[in-house]
């Protein structure tokens, strides 16, 4: 993020919107502009570009007025890098439509009252949004919230830590105080770092697919109450748990209700890491260390009533692909866990070079994505020392009788 300086011009207004933008090539630069009503920038046609400002606060940085949204994008092309954004009553960013909207290397923060369960960023229509580089904090509600744009949607290298502030005025649910939330298809989460947030740190609700789900780092979500890194919600509301996997992964639901591979043994086996198990056919497999495992979340925070952690994958370490040329096993059977897990699918054997630091005794999590639609978290699986067993030969001297 750049250093934030504070401006020499303030805008305020009282009950419209400050800035209409409908022209080509419409800059705003370096103002504090914040409003006692609607919203203080609204961009209607053209390409708007809005740098460095401070949106949503006054000239010295401090929530001043009663504001909607500091930004609402109706219609056009909208660049909008280098701003700090805070203190909206509503969505400190809503984009309501747009042919292109980009924002990047923004600091949304602390957007809602006490009294409102209220996002930082709400994406209501449009087509071509794009957010990465930003930090996403302390929303009222969600970080991100994507109820309804064109496929394409982007989120990429962003943070998005302790949002859901207001859990009383979200109605005490897990559903309204994640760190993203998509209820439309045809997205990409892509390398971002989530952490901290009251409830989860992804939901994905609807029936709605073609999510992909990437080499993020999710960690010590649920705050307020165990919740998972990434959650399928079938239930469209406060949040199922975990989404046990079914046989043959035929049912319908957020991202198809994916199964997650099933991790049956994992070895450090001299400067290789071998993982076996199960996975859907052709599914791309990411396997991450979990939270656990690496310090920020506690024994049994996703145990959720099952047998174990479904454990958030904190670091990435490598994607492997079921029946590649690098997968070693063969055929499909059958298995069933403790918490009911089932399929009949595909096995998978990978040997893979031992990323550094890894050891015995760490612990493993991984996603399954088909057809770009992503998985939950698999539950956890322990590295074992590889016990290899070879046949030697014996001689024996028998003794002349």
């Amino acid at each position: 993020l750049p250093i934030y300086n504070l401006p020499e011009i303030q805008v305020h207004g009282d009950s419209k919107e400050l800035f209409r933008l409908e022209g080509v090539g419409a800059t705003l630069r370096n103002l504090a502009v914040y409003n006692n009503d609607k919203s203080a920038i609204q961009v209607n046609a053209g390409s708007a570009f809005l740098y460095e400002n401070l949106l949503g606060v006054n000239a010295l940085g401090v929530k001043s007025g009663n504001l909607e949204y500091a930004v609402e994008i109706k219609n056009g092309a909208s660049t909008i890098s280098r701003n700090y954004l805070s203190g909206s009553n509503l969505a400190v960013l809503l984009i309501d439509g747009g042919t292109a909207t980009v924002a990047e290397y923004n600091h949304f923060y602390r957007n809602g009252t006490v009294n409102t369960c209220t996002d930082n960023i709400l994406i209501n229509n449009g087509s071509g949004v794009v957010l990465r580089y930003n930090l996403i904090n302390e929303a009222a509600g969600v970080g991100i919230e994507g109820s309804n744009y064109a496929a394409g949607l982007m989120i990429i290298e962003n943070t998005i830590t302790n949002n859901g502030l207001n859990n009383n005025a979200c109605g005490g649910g897990v559903f309204d105080d994640s760190g993203i939330r998509l209820k439309a298809g045809n997205a990409t989460i892509f390398r971002n770092i989530i952490h901290n947030n009251q409830g989860e740190g992804i939901v994905i609700a609807g029936n709605v697919s073609g999510i992909l789900i990437s080499q993020n780092s999710v960690y010590n979500n649920g705050q307020r109450a165990p919740s998972l890194g990434i959650d399928l919600d079938a239930s469209d509301k406060n949040g199922d748990g975990v989404t046990l996997n079914d046989n043959g992964d035929g049912d319908n639901g957020p991202n198809g209700l994916i199964n997650f591979p099933i991790i049956s043994a994992a070895y450090a086996a001299g400067t290789n890491l071998v993982v076996e198990g199960w996975a859907r056919p052709g599914a791309i497999i990411e396997l991450f260390l979990t939270d656990i495992n690496q310090g920020s979340a506690t024994a049994g925070d996703n145990q959720l009533g099952k047998s174990t952690d479904y454990g958030e994958g904190q670091t990435y370490l490598a994607t492997v692909v079921e029946g590649s040329g690098a997968d070693a096993e063969s055929g499909t059977s059958p298995y069933t866990d403790l918490d009911g897990n089932t399929d009949n699918t595909n096995r998978f054997k990978f040997t893979i070079p031992l990323p550094p630091g890894l050891v015995i005794g760490n612990f493993l999590t991984s996603t399954a994505t088909v057809a770009n639609s992503t998985s939950e978290f698999s539950p956890k699986s322990v590295i074992k020392g590889y016990t290899l067993i070879t046949n030697r030969r014996i001689t024996y001297r028998v003794k002349p009788i």
